[in-house]
């Protein structure tokens, strides 16, 4: 009798270990899961300049915590303009542009309230003026415009922005290969499929 109940309590032991190493693995499995999941979505893998600072544009994601060092807000004689994060987010009024570098300042932008809460056509897609965003890379992805005849639609920002060169160099580059005719763009109906016009970008 008393070998049975030996047996039994060496039984449940076992099993008692089993569980925990167990549950230990679930567990950890599951931490590794949603740790994967973070930062799959914190992690958006913008580009560094030599200084180490992330540049990009704030439109790819409008949480504070996910943007770049560096926040794209226009050009100045071809050379493209960012500003720094804690400029961008403070208060309004006149801050420093500089360069991809983030050290050389290649002019002055002024920072107005932002304006994240543009309305959505049915493809989802923002639309709105320019001048209701903070700046260019808050614009809206339907940018109000008047085409070439006189008809009023929406440009998509993406052609208007053109290509967005990715070093100091590919910008030299991509200056030097644009017409100084500049270059027509289609104009949208609000549904940002409708072609309804022409837009000219000098």
């Amino acid at each position: 009798m008393r070998m049975y109940f030996t047996s039994i309590r060496k039984v449940f032991v076992v099993g008692c270990i089993v569980f925990v190493v167990a549950s230990a693995m679930v567990f950890q499995s599951t931490d590794a899961k949603r740790t994967m999941i973070q930062s799959n979505t914190t992690s958006l893998n913008y580009p560094e300049n030599e200084h180490g600072q992330t540049y990009g544009s704030a439109q790819e994601d409008n949480s504070a915590d996910m943007l770049p060092d560096l926040i794209h807000a226009g050009s100045v004689n071809g050379i493209q303009g960012y500003l720094l994060k804690k400029d961008y987010l403070g208060e309004p009024g006149d801050v420093p542009l500089y360069d991809v570098d983030g050290k050389t300042v290649i002019g002055t932008f002024h920072v107005g309230a932002k304006n994240l809460n543009f309305p959505k056509n049915k493809h989802g897609q923002t639309y709105g003026s320019s001048a209701d965003a903070a700046s260019p890379g808050m614009e809206p992805e339907l940018i109000r415009a008047i085409g070439v005849d006189g008809t009023e639609g929406y440009v998509l920002k993406k052609d208007l922005d053109g290509e967005l060169p990715k070093s100091p160099e590919e910008a030299i580059a991509i200056q030097n290969s644009r017409s100084p005719d500049g270059r027509d763009i289609p104009l949208y109906d609000v549904d940002g499929e409708s072609v309804i016009g022409v837009f000219h970008v000098d």
